[in-house]
Formats: C-alpha cells, structure tokens, sequence
C-alpha cells in the first residue's frame, strides 16, 4: 500500500511546491520536483487513491458502465449548456491517476502542425521537436505481440520511447472491425499508413494503448510517476482534498503572490503555506474555477458574487473547445466474422474461447478503442474550399464578433484547416454498445465521427461562491457553422467505407441512424440530437501572449502573478487533432 499523507501531516505546513490536483501533469510534476531532497512537494488530490482498483486496472468491462448515462447529450434544435454542468462537472479524472485511470486507454500522438501552431502564436519552444523529445522521454512502447488478425500495427521505430516510464503498447485483439474499415477508406482515398507516431498523422492506423505489454492492466500516471517514489520524505500526498482557493498577497501593480492554498477535507477547511509557487492541475473545468474562486478573474463575474477582485483577468475560462462526437454511423454486425465485441468479451465462455490464440497474454483479455482515421476536410468534402472561404471570409470580417486575440488565433486554425495533410476529423471504431444500440446477444460496432479543431468557442465560470459547486459550463456547440459542415462530411465519410467490401459483408443493418436519414439536413438534425463529447476539453486558461487573451505565458505561469502556474490541458490555445493523453506529460516536462 503506498505510503500516503493525512491530514495532521500537512496542515499548516510550508511546502515549496503546492500542487493542486492529482492527475497525469501534477504527478508527472511531482516527480520531477521531488528528485531534488531539497525541495518538498505536497499533491492535493480531491479524488481517492484508486490503490490496485480491479475496475481501473482492468482493460475490459468497464466502458459501457462509465459510457451509457454520459455519452450523449441531445440538443434538439439548440444547444441547453447548464443541464450538462453536473454531468461534466463530476465525470472527470477525479482520483490519483486522473483522466488516465478512467479514459479509453488510447494512446496517439498530434500531427506536428497542431504543436508548431502554440509556438506561432507566442510561445517559444513549444514546438514539435520539443514535444516529441519529452514525449520519448515518458513512454516505453514495447513491440507488438504478433496479431491474429489482418488488423496490424504499424509504426517507425525511432518515432517512440523505448526506456520512459510509462509502459505502452498495441493491444493484441481487436474486434475485427478495424481492418475491414481500413479497405473501405481506401476505396475513399484514405490509406492506411504506415506509422502515426512521427508527426504525420492523416490516414488509419492502429492506436497504441496504455496497456501493460504483459499483464494488459491499464497503465497510469500513478503507477508510472507516483507509486514508486510515493516513499520520498519531501513527497506528501493528500488525497480527499479539494483545492478550493489560493490565498495571495500584493495587488496588480506588483503583482499577486500566493501565499497558501486552502482545501477542503472530511467536511472542514484547511491551508498548506507556500514557499514557492501553486501549481493549479486541475483540469481545464476546476483549474478555471480554483483561479475565480481566489479572485482570479473577470470582475463582472466575480464582484455580482460577493468575490473580492484580486486581478482583473477576464479571458480566465474563455476559449474553451472540445473534441464533439456523435452516434452513429453504428452497426448491427453479421455473425460468424470473427467479431469481438465489448458485450460478447463479457461472456466468460466467449472468453475461454478466445484464449486458446491468445495465450501468450498473461491477464486478463483486453478489447480496446485501437482503429482510427485521420483525414483533412479535402477529403471528407467535395465543396471543402467553399467553406474554408466562407469561414475565412466571416474572420476577416472586422464586423465580426471576434477580439483582435481570438481573430489571431483563428488565422493559425486557418492555416491548419487550409493544409491538406493536416487532419481535420476523425473516425473511430469503438467496439462497444456506449447507449443501446438493439436486442441483446448480438454484436454492435459505433463508427463516428469527431471534429478534430472546432472554430466555436466555450465557456467556463463560476456561479457561485461555494467551492463545492459545479461551475457553468457553456461549450457553445456549433455556434460556427463550419464546425456542422465538418463532422457531418466526416459521417458521410464513415458511412460511404461500408459500401465496400469487406466491410459491408460483415454488416447485417445500420442501427444509428438508419436508412432513413439521408439527407445532409437529415445527417445533421441526427447529429444534433445525438451530440456528444470525448473529454478533452482545453483552452481555459489559454498560453498566448496577455493582450491575445491568454492567462498564462509560455511558462505557465498566470499573468499577473508572481508564483501560480497551471499546467494541465486547459492551457491548450487550440486543440489538437489527436486524443491528448501524451500531451499532458510532455507540458509538465516541460515546465
């Protein structure tokens, strides 16, 4: 059992490094900064320990429990923002490990575009050579076990880490939807490439997943980083302590220093003292809200709930954006395929089946989100051009509502969605039933779509005073129109791959949407009624100069400030075109 703090051990304590949140950035942190024995380091974590948790560890069966009540929203005709704040408020990685104790395992890495546009727009070295340095640094990618199936990986050898901590792998089944698919696409134009991991990204490939080579037990960031330094003396960790402000001293003009930070523990509030600097890694929804809560903030948000305005800050829990998916196009899959499916692994006797070509893999058997494609808007869409001009046109528009800071952000995604080798959206396969799909027994595949770098832009804020409510959250979904037009040609796309062979002879009915929507209204009427997200929300506390609108600079550290840093996925000014589970090792590096 690791060794964690109790309360009576930190309270009133001084720390060099008070980090808030326990999650993939603030263990990598912690880490990192406890190597020194001179430095101390608290971690505050509200979350549990999730200590050898079986349905953390465990690579199957937990996906359509954590799935079906949170998958998908429904907008109707127009977006209804607060009736998601306490769905998204609580569903987050709350716990030692964070979101990588709780995610879809997938392992993926940005097209180098996506890291190159941070350091264009004011942050030096933020960059992908940089990135891909550290990201070598923190994982080790063992060789894949030879597949069963067609479905195999491919990737350069020199594009990975072979000695970091974190162990990552190819998970050896899959549901035997994958490879079919990738036929399909290539009928499209949309090859299967032959490593994802470089820096080019446009095509299908098979994710790596953050799988034990040998156990396949889920790898996080708590047993990577934590677990096996958690006995260093200048190391405390806290868990069941919700950070719920930063207590600072000094004013704007000198700027404000943070003095401790009080958390709230077994019902009473207490406060660690700091002799360094906070660190918020909270995530891009608490981080925003620890910051307001502190009198971090825009005044006309904070003064109305009887906050004192510490710094006049008001691009705090702006810009936020988020990778938006929908159901659909999902299948009913013939029998006799080979297929494997998160229903049909559940079954103990499919299971014994399954064992005897896999019998090399020591634990349990894994069935993970492995297939993707990545591809530009080119082409997904036969008028792409016509709505990269209509976008553009709206931009440069000066009777636009855009800031000058937000107007300069949108040249670079500009840039990016103009390059036809830069991704736009995606297709997954995902092998399990995340809302039910028909009769039970039978096997079902969703394949959708996910917009890669949407143009709107959310919100994040408080409502109020209390540190154990939820903030507002308000994503803005297609506001932009362009952000419809690109997820709805990357469903067409999905759905045109299983009008080839081998993938429609593995297909017995479309469930979601069915055959009777056809039309591009249609397609996106369905699409807004069945929206939903993946979880990677950032931008919230964006890293772009003070005058575009950021809140931090290229140190992370919050403007205005002496000594408060956020490091965590909400200091993303865009978002990038893969799924971030790399990225939030390589910032906290980086720091």
């Amino acid at each position: 059992m690791p060794l964690l703090s109790n309360p009576e051990d930190v309270i009133g304590r001084r720390f060099d490094f008070i980090i808030a949140g326990g999650g993939t950035a603030g263990l990598v942190l912690a880490n990192r900064l406890s190597e020194n024995p001179d430095v101390s380091v608290i971690v505050l974590e509200a979350g549990n320990a999730h200590v050898d948790d079986p349905i953390i560890l465990s690579p199957t069966g937990w996906v359509p429990q954590l799935f079906n009540s949170e998958y998908e929203w429904g907008l109707q005709s127009t977006p209804q923002p607060h009736s998601l704040d306490q769905r998204l408020f609580e569903f987050r990685g709350k716990g030692l490990g964070g979101s990588s104790s709780i995610n879809c395992l997938v392992y993926l890495k940005p097209h180098r575009a996506d890291i190159d546009a941070f350091e264009k727009l004011g942050n030096p070295g933020w960059n992908w050579e940089n990135y891909q340095k550290y990201s070598k640094k923190a994982e080790s990618v063992h060789a894949p076990v030879p597949p069963v199936r067609q479905f195999r990986p491919t990737y350069n050898h020199d594009d990975v880490g072979h000695d970091g901590p974190l162990p990552v792998s190819f998970c050896p089944i899959a549901s035997g939807v994958e490879y079919p698919l990738q036929k399909g696409l290539s009928e499209l134009g949309i090859e299967t490439i032959s490593t994802g991991f470089g820096g080019e990204t446009a095509g299908t490939y098979k994710a790596l997943a953050s799988l034990h080579p040998v156990k396949m037990t889920r790898t996080d960031s708590a047993n990577a980083y934590l677990f096996p330094v958690i006995d260093r003396p200048n190391l405390q960790v806290l868990t069941g302590a919700l950070v719920t402000k930063v207590v600072t001293s000094g004013d704007e003009a000198t700027g404000l220093t943070a003095d401790a930070v009080e958390f709230e523990h077994g019902g009473k509030f207490y406060q660690v003292l700091c002799a360094k600097d906070v660190i918020l890694s909270a995530g891009a929804i608490k981080s925003p809200q620890i910051l307001e809560l502190s009198g971090i903030g825009d005044r006309s948000i904070l003064e109305p709930l009887g906050i004192e305005t510490k710094l006049d800050l008001p691009t705090i829990g702006t810009n936020t954006q988020d990778h938006f998916t929908c159901t659909g196009p999902a299948y009913e899959l013939r029998d006799g395929n080979d297929i494997i499916t998160g229903e049909l692994i559940a079954d103990p006797d499919f299971r014994g089946n399954l064992k005897d070509p896999y019998k090399e893999i020591e634990g349990p058997l894994p069935l993970v989100m492995s297939g993707y494609a990545f591809f530009p808007l080119h082409k997904a869409a036969a008028n792409a051009q016509e709505l990269i001009d209509k976008i553009s046109a709206k931009i440069n528009d000066e009777a636009s509502p855009y800031s000058a800071g937000l107007r300069e952000v949108y040249h670079v995604q500009l840039e990016l969605l103009k390059d036809e080798d830069v991704p736009d959206v995606e297709i997954m396969v995902v092998p399990f039933s995340v809302i039910p799909m028909g009769p039970a027994g039978r096997a079902y595949v969703n394949v959708p779509p996910v917009l890669s770098r949407p143009f709107s832009r959310g919100t994040v804020h408080i409502n109020s005073a209390d540190p154990l409510a939820p903030p507002v959250i308000d994503p803005h979904i297609f506001e932009e129109d362009i952000d419809m037009e690109i997820i709805t040609a990357g469903f067409k796309v999905s759905r045109a791959a299983a009008q080839f062979s081998p993938y429609k002879d593995i297909i017995a009915r479309e469930v979601k949407p069915g055959p009777d929507v056809v039309t591009d209204d249609q397609i996106k009427e369905h699409i807004k009624s069945h929206v939903g997200t993946v979880w990677h929300m950032v931008g919230s506390c964006s890293m772009l100069p003070r005058d575009k609108g950021g809140v931090v600079d290229a140190k992370l550290k919050v403007y205005g400030t002496n000594n408060i840093r956020v490091v965590d996925l909400s200091i993303l000014p865009i978002l990038v075109s893969t799924h971030p589970q790399a990225g939030d090792i390589i910032k906290a590096d980086h720091m």
